[in-house]
């Protein structure tokens, strides 16, 4: 969701580069990802900031670690994680690939940073993610894109991959690309604020909202940037990528803050069909849903704050 905040300028000289196509899952097979013994998730910046020197802002990122990859999902706003990353002692030099879960800027505006930090890495970004939108604000419409163009991006050293179907980013971690809207009950949660143009009468669908999933011990692990395709419709997708008939966790936003009392219920009632133990909301949710899904969840339930350090797999 687009944040009054706005977006920091970058120079960067200009040099054009063809982007590189995301994997297509042949045949329309099943995808089987090797079960990795452990993997860390450490937020670098959420709504919630978790004490001492640890900062908050309204946006996401969170440092990956699975097996010897190292991958920033998302970028926040740019204010926090760069800090946020040092006081958790989190090496951003060593990442080897950007995830860009959507091109709204409280999940980009630190791009550049980013890439500054990590230095030429693998970028995974839906292609959609580069058209221009914008955002109905006090005075008006609010033109938003992307924060960097391809060309720029390029200039910084990273190599485009595009992701509009499932793509392997690492070894048994994954992309979903775009997610088909089939549940019927859900909406992107910023239908209206959220436009293709500039007279405000085409919603944008955010059709470049796209999660992470990877496959631990005790099943499969899906990260959410916000969920605008729908927190039920993330998980039925990935369910049926990988053949799996209950996912063990989800993390991230959901943008539930604005659900009506009947998408909440239908909500609830996937959650327990897919059997998900571990339901760690972040960011959009609202606390309001949260407190719905923990009580509907005793136990199972959590919003890990800035600086939590959450190990999915082996102990």
């Amino acid at each position: 969701m687009r944040h009054c905040c706005g977006i920091a300028a970058v120079a960067l000289a200009l040099m054009a580069a063809a982007p590189v196509h995301a994997q297509q899952r042949p045949g329309g097979r099943k995808l089987v990802p090797a079960v990795l013994p452990s993997v860390t998730v450490t937020v670098l910046a959420d709504n919630m900031a978790g004490g001492g020197s640890l900062l908050g802002e309204w946006g996401l990122s969170y440092f990956v670690e699975a097996g010897q990859h190292r991958i920033l999902f998302d970028a926040g706003q740019g204010h926090v994680f760069l800090a946020n990353a040092r006081t958790r002692n989190v090496d951003l030099g060593t990442t080897d690939a950007i995830v860009i879960s959507h091109a709204h800027d409280d999940h980009t505006a630190g791009l550049a940073q980013a890439l500054q930090a990590t230095g030429p890495v693998d970028l995974y970004v839906h292609p959609a993610a580069f058209t221009t939108r914008y955002w109905k604000g006090d005075s008006g419409p609010e033109r938003t894109s992307m924060p960097l163009s391809r060309e720029q991006l390029a200039a910084s050293g990273a190599r485009l991959i595009d992701t509009e179907s499932p793509t392997l980013v690492a070894d048994g971690v994954y992309v979903t690309g775009q997610i088909p809207r089939v549940s019927g009950f859900e909406d992107t949660g910023v239908a209206a604020y959220a436009f293709l143009d500039e007279a405000m009468t085409l919603p944008d669908p955010i059709i470049d909202d796209q999660a992470m999933f990877f496959r631990v011990p005790q099943g499969v692990v899906i990260v959410l940037g916000c969920g605008h395709a729908g927190l039920v419709n993330t998980i039925r997708y990935v369910a049926d990528l990988t053949g799996e008939d209950r996912i063990f966790a989800v993390i991230g936003g959901t943008h539930l803050m604005s659900a009506t009392p009947g998408r909440m219920r239908l909500t609830l009632d996937a959650l327990r069909r897919y059997d998900v133990q571990q339901i760690m909301l972040a960011h959009c949710t609202g606390v309001d849903a949260y407190a719905q899904l923990a009580a509907a969840f005793p136990g199972r339930c959590s919003w890990p704050t800035v600086g939590s350090r959450i190990r999915f797999g082996a102990q």
